[in-house]
């Protein structure tokens, strides 16, 4: 299949700080690739809790990348909320990424078909 694209790329990365009393911090990436596809997920969590009146610090940040192929997908979503009442307030950062490249690859070639078309199949 000439003119075909055979290399894609898809990573993320993710960091979780916190500072406080009380701490805890969370990571995770994955990655998975087929022929013709490439997809990565990351997830970051920060917890905090302080004594009153110092308000803890938190930080989670995620980031995906993705190249090759034809459609690129890419999605974010962050969350901090702070809780600065009572005798111990708290912290807390969520920030989750997914990246995916498709096309241009044989991603049927393991099972037999002649084409890298899905037409028909739905």
């Amino acid at each position: 299949m000439s003119g075909s694209i055979n290399t894609f790329f898809a990573g993320t990365t993710s960091s979780a700080l916190a500072t406080g009393n009380q701490t805890a911090t969370s990571t995770t990436t994955t990655t998975a690739a087929w022929p013709g596809l490439a997809a990565a997920y990351a997830t970051a969590v920060a917890v905090a809790q302080n004594d009153a009146p110092v308000m803890p610090h938190t930080s989670a940040a995620t980031d995906a990348t993705a190249t090759g192929g034809y459609i690129i997908s890419a999605h974010s979503v962050d969350w901090s909320v702070d809780f600065p009442y009572g005798p111990t307030p708290v912290s807390a950062d969520v920030s989750i990424s997914t990246v995916s490249s498709y096309g241009g690859g044989d991603a049927l070639s393991g099972y037999g078909f002649q084409s890298p078309s899905l037409h028909g199949l739905f």
